[in-house]
């Protein structure tokens, strides 16, 4: 009996962790009207490393609060990827007022096409963006709704 016991154990914590690993996996893709989104929020700090901030994306805030690179690639629903989309979004924080939409500049990392743009953050999360997609094929923009954290949080 020990061993079906045993063998149950394992059998629940490797689900367990299954389903932890495609909870963090979902959080990093959204899929809508046949448009895949991919997304990271990376420091401003460790994009600064590799990247000269300022020529991908004008002024970096120098306002005192956390600087973040939110980062997009987009692919249709067939895997192809897209890089010929307009991109937005907006920062909403809990307690402060929204921040009017940016626009992700184009950008090629790797040779690959992706869309980025830095958010100032008064708080260290949850922070909501709300990415407004425009393809030239269609009449209206595609909206995703991105959870997350401060990259420089420990506990979440």
């Amino acid at each position: 009996m020990s061993f079906v016991l045993s063998k149950l154990a394992a059998l629940f914590v490797l689900l367990i962790l299954a389903l932890g690993s495609s909870a963090v996996l979902a959080q990093a893709r959204l899929e809508r009207d046949g448009v895949v989104l991919y997304w990271g929020l990376v420091p401003a700090a460790v994009v600064s490393e590799k990247h000269a901030l300022e020529d991908m994306h004008g002024v970096v805030p120098q306002d005192g609060s956390q600087v973040h690179h939110l980062v997009v690639a987009l692919f249709t629903s067939s895997g192809a990827r897209i890089g010929d989309a307009v991109v937005r979004a907006q920062l909403s924080e809990t307690g402060i007022v929204d921040a009017p939409p940016k626009y992700l500049t184009p950008m090629s990392v790797n040779g690959q096409m992706t869309y980025g743009q830095l958010f100032s953050t008064a708080r260290s999360g949850p922070y909501r963006f709300r990415v407004m997609v425009k393809l030239a094929s269609r009449a209206t923009e595609i909206e995703f709704a991105v959870s997350a954290w401060s990259p420089h949080r420990e506990v979440r």
